[in-house]
């Protein structure tokens, strides 16, 4: 309401060549009677439709008001003093078109919730002949204090919530979907960031060496098997079964170290990618 009331000031402000303002807004939700109930005795509802959504939307402004409206489009002073009577069919006209002007703001002022595009469809001096929604329906209700020039009157609009509730589901279900879209991101992120600091076993290995099941049983302290592993094959570097490195055995100070190396492309012999990146190496 508060983005209505000020594009909407600045319509009327231009059109009526006044300072005019529409602000103070609040909220409330009634039933439909309720709302009427609470109008003011001269009061003249502008029938909207917004489209597309269904059911018909009221903005309502005093009488006086209007005239006031009326007289500074004519040239004339805005008095405080109104005729009491109804609006003549030009009147309305001149009305009709100004109320056009200010009803595009609400499309601006509704676009967070959806693309709506107002369309006055006729103005209604008693609003219960408006039968915009049930007696017991609810309705939202904004109110806004109206200032043209020297008179200050009441404006409202009420919007039936049937016409709200599919653009407020719509809402509601973005708004958790990108909930769990960003608590699914937070929950990768913290198990990435744990997953990091997991301590995994390491081990260098040999490779393999097969022998029957013979020879395995007569093994004894101080037997010697052989290893089918060159010496210039680097070692295997594996974690859960899986090899992901290769090293060749050294020392860092007393202890026992490896040195990540490339591993060998394919095709190409363990012996020679070893002895490429040998320190005491022979360019070929």
């Amino acid at each position: 309401m508060q983005t209505f009331g000020r594009q909407s000031s600045t319509v009327l402000t231009t059109s009526l060549r006044v300072v005019c303002a529409l602000g103070s807004p609040t909220i409330e939700e009634l039933s439909y009677d309720q709302y009427l109930t609470g109008l003011p005795d001269q009061a003249v509802c502008a029938v909207v439709a917004l489209e597309p959504w269904a059911g018909k939307s009221l903005l309502t402004i005093e009488l006086p008001t209007l005239l006031t409206m009326v007289d500074h489009l004519l040239g004339g002073p805005g008095a405080d003093r109104q005729p009491d009577r109804p609006l003549t069919d030009i009147e309305q006209a001149l009305l009709r078109h100004l109320l056009t002007r200010t009803l595009r703001e609400l499309s601006y002022a509704l676009e967070p919730l959806d693309h709506v595009e107002p369309q006055l469809q006729n103005l209604e001096s008693n609003p219960g002949f408006v039968q915009a929604a049930a007696p017991t329906d609810p309705v939202v209700v904004g109110r806004l204090e109206l200032t043209v020039g020297e008179r200050t009157g009441s404006a409202s609009l009420c919007i039936p919530y049937a016409s709200l509730e599919p653009a407020l589901e719509r809402l509601t279900r973005a708004q958790d979907d990108e909930a769990r879209l960003l608590a699914r991101r937070q929950a990768a992120q913290r198990t990435q960031q744990r997953l990091t600091d997991v301590e995994v076993e390491v081990a260098v290995r040999f490779n393999p060496t097969r022998l029957p099941s013979a020879a395995i049983g007569r093994l004894a302290v101080g037997d010697v098997v052989r290893l089918e592993h060159r010496t210039t094959a680097p070692l295997a570097v594996t974690a859960a079964a899986t090899t992901f490195a290769q090293a060749v055995p050294g020392t860092s100070g007393r202890r026992l170290a490896v040195l990540i190396v490339p591993s060998p492309l394919p095709g190409r012999p363990a012996a020679a990618a070893h002895a490429a990146h040998r320190p005491d190496a022979e360019d070929p």
